[in-house]
């Protein structure tokens, strides 16, 4: 009852103090995903950057880039559930709010890249991002780069990557206006579990700001089916309780010459949670613990054009800090950059470089341990001819104590009809071992970085009939990777090692169609991946395991949704299959799962302001499953949601 008190009073309070300072006249609206909404951006110019350097996914034609809506005003608050949602990407959950790790292609969660504004979320102790983590809401754009990446991306791009951005947003030059808007957004559902946030954007022509906030909470006590015991009796779920926030700041300030821009940018991250226990654990409090992770990114960028030419230079810092139990994980990084880049008719050229400082604070490494890493890079981008794009490029990686391989990349696009494009790639990729693989308990100077060598080619359809716009894509993959490092246990301890060579191949599709007809549109979506990941040599003698699939991969994970939009109402099914995977023991198995999800909302105005109310039912078949085996995931739940914009 408290935490509801302590909710209402907040939400009350903050509705109240932004209301009351409502300007009149023009505004400037933030950009919402939602159904029905009209976004009224005729006083603003919305980039990431102004004169920022092209994106690097300009020079991979070859690949697919799957841009994502982020769906602000839903159940959804993290980048694990939406990635779930709506692709076919396995995710690794370890119950509700817990742990969560993707798995792009059959490779480990730390060979797929998470970067925000060009600063990876990934741990350098542990060398991965837990989904979980990062909250949607301090986004505004996320793209899924699907494919081996390192010489567009950087270390750990064997997979994909996933880009995420925050962008500045300006009035136009000479309104002599100063424009405000925000939104305050409230959640609420199953198992006390709440969801508040507010935004404020400032702007004039010159100068920009935003300020976010959020903090979520759940008390996380759902029902399951214990498979542990005979019967498998019904029991509730203990410790598994999780509260986060969050603030996020940007400023940024364009100069006299409308070609320059100076942009600060700054997260901190909150999460203290328990940790969820096995089924077989719930009931005995001496198994139960809990963790907390404080994650803060500071990134300072200056960006700039003179002619074709562009540049930009940053300073950035993050800090990452776990304490679990009593232990202590933690991490500085602080990083210098550069870019130049080049923009003509045919040709598009970009070079740049980056050099990182890490200080680790960890007990169980020695004393005195650091590690210098430093990248230099070089892409270009041909179109001879309006049909044909070819795209390139080489990155050399400089890590203290660890021989790194130059990774390049070389793909292509070829525009075969106007609705028909043909694709194709072959790439390098590396992961270099993480601060614990180098440094947990000595100095493990063996181990040698990961090398993925990937081929893939597919094509992309769009086609438009009438009121009917359809798009579809299909890629086949192949990757090998030579010495995947995996921990073993060596006596009373474990120790990291090399796995000779595993290969994943497979597929990848997806179709979207949109059609309308006067005030009602339908949408469809669907998304297949197929992924045959093994380990072809072993590190181990008459290893068991070796030419099977490894734990916890799927073959088959299906995604799709069907929608229909009529004037202010939006309805969503949506439909998730997550096929049988092993477990640890390769004689075992966990039984594939389906998820049915249902979601209403309507647009309207209260007070002159764009409201959403949206009420969403997850898991309506009431599943019983288990992502990994012994950790209980909720049956049917419901979530309430609702955004006031100004």
């Amino acid at each position: 009852m408290k935490t509801y008190l302590r909710l209402l009073k907040f939400c009350c309070v903050l509705a109240a103090l932004l209301c009351c300072k409502l300007p009149g006249g023009n505004l400037l609206y933030s950009q919402t995903n939602t159904a029905g909404a009209t976004d009224t951006l005729s006083k603003v110019t919305v980039s990431a950057d102004a004169k920022q350097l092209e994106s690097n996914s300009r020079f991979s034609p070859g690949l697919h880039v799957q841009r994502l809506d982020l769906p602000q005003i839903s159940s959804l608050n993290s980048l694990g559930d939406v990635l779930q949602k709506e692709t076919s990407l396995y995710i690794k959950e370890y119950g509700r709010g817990m742990n969560s790790y993707i798995s792009v292609r059959g490779t480990s969660s730390s060979h797929t890249s998470v970067d925000w504004n060009g600063e990876s979320f990934s741990m350098p102790t542990m060398g991965q991002a837990d989904l979980s983590h990062i909250p949607l809401y301090f986004f505004d754009n996320l793209s899924l780069h699907l494919g081996g990446g390192s010489a567009l991306y950087g270390n750990g791009s064997i997979g994909g990557s996933i880009q995420l951005e925050s962008a500045p947003v300006f009035a136009n030059q000479g309104d002599g206006e100063f424009l405000f808007s925000g939104d305050i957004t409230l959640k609420g559902g199953s198992y006390e579990t709440f969801f508040t946030g507010a935004t404020a954007r400032y702007a004039s022509s010159h100068n920009s700001g935003r300020t976010s906030a959020y903090w979520n909470f759940s008390n996380n006590a759902f029902s399951f089916k214990d498979n542990s015991k005979p019967g498998q009796p019904e029991d509730r779920q203990h410790n598994a309780q999780f509260a986060n926030w969050g603030i996020y700041q940007q400023l940024a300030h364009k100069f006299k010459d409308e070609k320059s821009v100076l942009a600060f940018n700054f997260i901190h991250l909150n999460f203290k949670r328990q940790v969820q226990p096995s089924v077989a654990s719930n009931n005995d409090p001496s198994l139960w613990h809990d963790i907390l992770d404080r994650n803060t990114k500071a990134i300072l960028k200056f960006s700039s054009q003179a002619g074709n030419l562009k540049y930009d230079a940053s300073l950035s810092f993050n800090r990452d800090y776990e304490l679990y139990e009593n232990d202590v994980i933690a991490a500085n990084r602080f990083a210098a950059s550069a870019g130049l880049g080049y923009s003509g008719t045919r040709w598009n050229l970009k070079a740049g470089g980056r050099v990182e400082y890490i200080k680790p604070e960890v007990e169980w490494y020695g004393n005195g341990t650091y590690e210098w890493r430093s990248e230099i890079y070089a892409l270009a981008f041909w179109k001879p001819f309006p049909s044909l794009m070819i795209g390139g490029g080489l990155r050399g990686t400089f890590v203290t104590n660890t021989s790194v391989p130059v990774q390049p990349v070389l793909n292509m696009k070829w525009m075969a009809t106007h609705w028909l494009a043909l694709r194709a790639s072959a790439s390098r990729s590396t992961k270099v071992p993480t601060m614990n693989d180098k440094y947990w308990g000595g100095v493990n100077a063996y181990l040698k970085p990961e090398k993925g060598t990937t081929f893939e080619g597919g094509a992309d359809l769009e086609f438009i009939s009438g009121a009917w716009n359809l798009n579809a894509f299909a890629t086949v993959f192949n990757t090998d990777v030579k010495d995947w490092i995996r921990w073993l246990p060596a006596g009373e301890v474990w120790r990291p090692r090399n796995v000779p060579k595993v290969r994943t191949k497979g597929v990848e599709s997806g179709v979207r169609a949109t059609g309308t007809y006067g005030n009602t549109k339908l949408k469809f979506s669907a998304n297949y991946s197929y992924t045959d990941v093994r380990k072809l040599e072993s590190d181990i003698p008459l290893d068991p395991s070796a030419g099977k699939q490894m734990a916890y991969q799927p073959y088959h994970v299906v995604n799709c949704s069907a929608g229909i939009d009529y004037r202010q109402w939006n309805m969503i099914l949506g439909y998730n299959y997550t096929g049988s995977r092993t477990t640890t023991d390769i004689y075992d198995s966990l039984p594939g799962y389906s998820l049915l999800d249902l979601s209403l909302a309507r647009e309207f105005r209260l007070f002159n302001h764009e409201c959403t109310l949206c009420g969403e039912l997850k898991n309506i078949l009431n599943t019983s499953y288990q992502n990994v085996k012994f950790y209980a995931m909720p049956g049917i739940n419901f979530m309430i949601n609702a955004q006031l914009r100004f």
